[in-house]
């Protein structure tokens, strides 16, 4: 959350939602409360969201069956556990929530946004079998005191990988920057090539 990740899924819930398609937000990180100040901090239908806040897999999946979602968001994948699979956020629960998760997403038809922590150097938290599972691999990179996030697109099985986009964080949340390489040259000496 430092970053806007859960920034980010709340601004792609709250547009998928305006499009007239269902969506449900499950957060096995975060209160009622704690997400329900981000989204009326970013407005544009945030604070509207379909929402549950639990760490059951089973739960999310019934809540999702019981009102089929075009979009089912789940942050995060090392917060959610399935019973008898151990420890939350170990391997064999990330690997089996990640099951669960697509196998719905197969009978259903829904998509399903997975947030993911990532270690130290970067690597995707929990078992590399989960990149296997999704479609697509995205990271959200930033300092927790930058104005800046680049996404970037590491893995996509329906386009090219290694895309890039830019945003800037305000108190409204994130907006798209319309001129990403002019990030990296604001501070170039006037004159230089």
């Amino acid at each position: 959350p430092g970053i806007g990740k859960s920034t980010l899924l709340l601004q792609i819930a709250a547009r998928v939602q305006a499009s007239g398609r269902p969506v449900l937000y499950a957060s096995g990180e975060e209160s009622r409360d704690q997400v329900g100040l981000r989204a009326a901090r970013i407005g544009g239908g945030a604070p509207d969201l379909p929402f549950l806040a639990t760490s059951d897999i089973e739960d999310v999946l019934a809540a999702a069956a019981a009102d089929p979602p075009a979009l089912l968001c789940l942050d995060s994948i090392q917060t959610i556990s399935a019973d008898g699979e151990g420890i939350p956020g170990g391997v064999a629960q990330v690997r089996a929530c990640a099951a669960r998760a697509q196998q719905f997403a197969k009978r259903s038809g829904a998509a399903i946004v997975m947030v993911g922590h990532v270690t130290k150097d970067g690597g995707l938290a929990g078992p590399r079998t989960l990149e296997h599972v999704v479609d697509v691999v995205l990271h959200f990179d930033g300092r927790r005191s930058a104005e800046f996030r680049l996404l970037r697109s590491t893995k996509n099985r329906f386009g090219s990988a290694d895309e890039v986009a830019a945003f800037r964080m305000t108190p409204a949340g994130l907006e798209a920057v319309s001129d990403p390489a002019g990030l990296f040259l604001e501070d170039r000496p006037a004159g230089a090539s």
